[in-house]
């Protein structure tokens, strides 16, 4: 679904009018639309990062590659934001699923003793940077399976990634914040159906992977 028909949804749940064609370039503070329409184009914006931080989304997930080189140990993760969610690395020169290692650990390792350059065995985040223990002795072609959530929408073409509804109501929700009533539907319902619809959303995409919502006690 496009951005400008997402803002439309919104709008016309404001009985606001429409927008009725494409803007050209980015939303805010074009000229071809008013303050209010861009206003909803941030709440669209806000709704959406809230959804894609409630779940490891399959439309998000991406497997970037990293190359290592001997003797160096921090790599930028392509595309990487602070938002995203690792969720498995593997060395697929060796065949091997590296570990994620905590901080505590992975100073204590780089820091006491003496360190020997070989393969990887854990990682480190950094931020958008990822840490290998041991640091490479060489090139190893490693593959990191992580969600990136979308940048903002600022187009009127672009399509979303995530479900629309859950975002539709989040945004409605914020809006009717904003002007402190409507009379229509209040803000505690549309928040309620905003948490139903995420629910549901989420337990329809859970159904697309394998036990990333089961836990065993250790």
């Amino acid at each position: 679904m496009s951005y400008r028909t997402i803002v439309n949804k919104v709008l016309r749940r404001l009985r606001e009018s429409s927008v009725s064609a494409d803007w050209i370039g980015d939303l805010a503070g074009n000229t071809e639309v008013d303050d209010y329409v861009q206003l909803i184009g941030d709440y669209v914006n806000e709704a959406k990062l809230s959804v894609e931080d409630a779940w490891k989304w399959t439309t998000l997930r991406s497997v970037v590659t990293i190359t290592t080189s001997s003797a160096t140990n921090a790599y930028t993760i392509t595309g990487a934001t602070n938002r995203s969610k690792v969720l498995q690395v593997i060395d697929n020169t060796n065949n091997f699923t590296l570990k994620l290692m905590s901080d505590e650990q992975f100073y204590d390792y780089k820091f006491i003793g003496n360190q020997t350059d070989s393969n990887p065995i854990a990682y480190r985040i950094n931020g958008t940077t990822m840490d290998f223990y041991p640091q490479p002795s060489g090139t190893f072609d490693i593959k990191v399976h992580i969600v990136i959530p979308q940048t903002d929408l600022t187009e009127a073409a672009t399509e979303m990634t995530v479900p629309e509804l859950p975002v539709v109501l989040a945004a409605y929700a914020l809006a009717l914040a904003e002007r402190g009533e409507d009379g229509g539907a209040g803000v505690g319902i549309v928040a309620a159906r905003f948490d139903s619809t995420l629910s549901d959303a989420i337990t329809q995409d859970e159904s697309r992977t394998v036990n990333e919502t089961v836990w065993y006690a250790s």
